[in-house]
């Protein structure tokens, strides 16, 4: 598993690009303040991602929790700069939902097991603040048309005002629908969204 340094990282998507926004997010807007992913999207971390998700191996939510939030506590400590008050300083910790074409097929929110061990584990309060509208999947899809995709997919469905927001994912592929989701936390009156992922496809 490649782990990505807090130091030498993308702070809009968290591509271990080095300490400077990265190609694909320059010029970019995004309403995300600031983003950390754990490791590189590579075989192993890939075999973790499919065997969790579509595998049956939901107890490996508590180990995807648990590497997220020890490369938060990380960047705190080694990056303050950056990522100082990252977890310290979040108000809730919010996931990313799944389609519900992936619920049926899955038979879980597969972030919303990560989410509740992470919440647990940082006693940082859970908030199941989101609802996906639509099913498409994007996974072939760019970085522009995965954000006209994603802008107006997400709807906020709990009271968010004036929280600082921790956003989590499993995988960040282009970072659109962190953007996105960010975007419809922002409008609906979140101070800050933080995100923080498992991994970031890279190379």
């Amino acid at each position: 598993m490649q782990i990505i340094d807090p130091a030498r990282s993308c702070l809009h998507c968290g591509a271990p690009f080095g300490a400077m926004v990265c190609t694909e997010c320059v010029g970019a807007k995004t309403d995300l303040d600031r983003c950390l992913a754990a490791a590189v999207f590579d075989g192993p971390v890939g075999r973790i991602v499919r065997a969790y998700k579509d595998g049956g191996e939901r107890r490996l939510a508590a180990e995807i929790a648990r590497i997220m939030l020890g490369a938060a506590v990380r960047a705190q400590r080694e990056a303050p700069g950056r990522y100082g008050g990252l977890l310290v300083h979040a108000d809730a910790v919010v996931f990313v939902p799944a389609t519900a074409s992936a619920f049926r097929r899955r038979g879980f929110d597969h972030m919303e097991l990560i989410a509740r061990h992470l919440s647990g584990r940082s006693d940082i309060p859970l908030l199941d603040a989101l609802v996906k509208h639509g099913s498409s999947d994007q996974r072939e899809l760019g970085r522009a048309d995965r954000l006209a995709e994603a802008l107006g997919a997400y709807e906020v469905v709990l009271p968010v005002r004036g929280k600082r927001i921790l956003l989590i994912d499993d995988v960040i592929t282009t970072g659109a629908t962190m953007s996105a989701v960010a975007s419809a936390l922002k409008a609906a009156g979140a101070s800050r969204v933080d995100g923080l992922a498992f991994a970031r496809v890279w190379g």
